[in-house]
């Protein structure tokens, strides 16, 4: 093949010289890797966040720092449930916050990175 030689690239109506379709081809190849590589910390990220939301048990209270009596919302109301101590404005704010801590009864959602 001669540098001259025109070849077909697929996202492109009309032939082109064979070294300008090698560098599009490289340069569309590099973008698709960036987004690749986006894509993935976005997973990841997307990840850790519903790991988050499922177990409560590595969570941080940000109102009292406990880390021992934080749970997800449903396992909190039943253990408030359990000590009589379930409300309607607790019921109603473990609705809105996917978390809880017991030690002072205060539900939030935790802040996600």
């Amino acid at each position: 093949m001669s540098e001259s030689e025109k070849v077909n690239v697929p996202w492109i109506d009309e032939p082109v010289e064979l070294s300008e379709a090698v560098e599009m081809i490289a340069q569309a190849d590099e973008d698709d890797e960036d987004a690749i590589q986006d894509l993935a910390a976005r997973v990841d990220r997307l990840e850790r966040r519903i790991a988050t939301l499922e177990d409560g048990s590595s969570i941080e209270c940000p109102s009292c720092d406990s880390e021992d009596a934080v749970y997800k919302a449903g396992v909190g109301a039943a253990i408030l449930a359990s000590l009589d101590a379930l409300s309607d404005a607790n019921a109603d704010a473990l609705n809105r916050d996917s978390h809880v801590c017991i030690d002072c009864r205060k539900s939030f959602t935790p802040a996600f990175d």
